[in-house]
């Protein structure tokens, strides 16, 4: 079929996948992307395996992008770099399948498209994670070191498509946010550099996952008139649709179909 999915946050729960190909069914030509807080490098011991084996009884590739409770793939033992979609991403022979995205900003070229990936995020339960003996990534966001050596390097003005975890700050769903959570306390510097970013270039589409919704914003929100879409395991869009749609300046939410 050679098409290409786009799902939010799984946290290891892959009946969404199992849905999904009740749907489209999946072949070998298809790619399911994946927009972070997928859940299996979060454990980073055997419980891990079973959500990997579950993607694993599938034909497609799955395409990883890290989010913030799971750990960065370059430092998991057994991964290793491939070249995938014109550039470079992680993998394990055990599941031969499922690629990692690059841990810092990285172009990639994904059936035809132009992509920029923008990996990692704040967990705003990291005190309560702590707390509690529960995981926690140190390096779930990328540094200021990172970020410098890309924003200084960049050269590319547009793209077709952007994946990240989290969202330019204007775009944060603050009816999305967390009661409990004192929001005074939360670290937005990636949120504040993705608002940088998003003036200085354009693209069409831009999708990100999570805060735990599907949402499809209005076009004036962007400063290049793109499609901000925001995606939960609810979900998925159907990316070639998604691309046509905007093309044709149609709603891009049609290519959005329920799980």
């Amino acid at each position: 079929m050679n098409k290409i999915y786009c799902i939010g946050d799984l946290h290891g729960n892959t009946k969404p996948i199992y849905r999904l190909n009740q749907q489209v069914y999946l072949d070998e030509t298809d790619i399911v992307i994946l927009l972070g807080d997928i859940g299996l490098n979060y454990y980073l011991d055997p419980r891990d395996n079973k959500p990997k084996q579950d993607l694993s009884q599938y034909p497609c590739k799955f395409y990883c992008l890290r989010g913030n409770h799971e750990q960065r793939p370059s430092l998991i033992s057994g991964m290793y770099l491939v070249a995938q979609a014109s550039g470079y991403m992680y993998k394990e022979d055990k599941f031969p399948n499922i690629y990692y995205f690059m841990d810092v900003p990285e172009e990639y070229n994904i059936g035809g498209y132009s992509v920029l990936t923008l990996p990692g995020a704040y967990s705003v339960d990291k005190d309560y994670r702590l707390q509690n003996g529960w995981t926690w990534f140190p390096h779930e966001q990328l540094s200021e070191k990172e970020w410098y050596n890309f924003i200084t390097q960049w050269d590319i003005p547009d793209y077709d498509i952007v994946l990240s975890h989290t969202c330019p700050l204007s775009w944060e769903p603050t009816d999305l946010f967390l009661d409990f959570i004192d929001q005074s306390k939360v670290d937005n510097t990636m949120e504040k550099w993705f608002q940088e970013l998003e003036y200085r270039f354009s693209y069409k589409l831009w999708l990100w996952g999570h805060f735990h919704k599907t949402r499809v914003y209005p076009l004036s929100v962007s400063s290049c008139g793109g499609q901000p879409v925001m995606l939960y395991n609810d979900a998925y869009l159907d990316l070639d649709e998604g691309m046509e749609n905007f093309s044709k300046n149609t709603y891009v939410g049609a290519a959005i179909y329920g799980l």
